[in-house]
């Protein structure tokens, strides 16, 4: 899946007022050229907010139930339970960084950022092993 990452010498805004081949930049600013139009950040941005919001209400709710009532306290729905502790996780710590990222047009984050938005949507995914289900079905 690509990243959006443009490192490598490709064009970027230089902060001396003259215009470059991605248009003028904003003052102030030494930033990559943007992927995508403004537009298609913010919806991007409420594309991303919306599903994070979902899944982190969604998945506190099955959690929520599960410690409320103790006949739902099986081995079955303690492996729903662990799906959706990942899923939670992965909408807490695997969206935020997209998201904002989304909110100010283009990755804002260094390479550990990177590193780290990678590193946790892959525990996150790998924990809750719901691919894994899918696979063998």
């Amino acid at each position: 899946m690509y990243s959006g990452n443009r490192s490598g010498g490709q064009e970027y805004w230089v902060d001396d007022g003259a215009a470059s081949s991605a248009g003028p930049a904003p003052a102030g600013t030494l930033s990559p050229a943007p992927l995508f139009s403004a537009g298609a950040y913010e919806r991007l941005a409420l594309l991303l907010g919306s599903t994070g919001l979902l899944g982190v209400g969604n998945n506190l709710l099955v959690l929520v139930l599960y410690y409320k009532f103790p006949r739902l306290r099986s081995p079955t729905h303690l492996f729903l339970v662990n799906l959706s502790l990942g899923d939670l996780l992965e909408s807490l710590f695997g969206v935020a960084f997209t998201f904002v990222s989304c909110l100010r047009s283009g990755w804002v984050w260094d390479a550990v950022g990177c590193v780290w938005d990678g590193f946790s949507r892959s525990l996150f995914e790998k924990s809750s092993s719901h691919k894994c289900i899918r696979n063998a079905i």
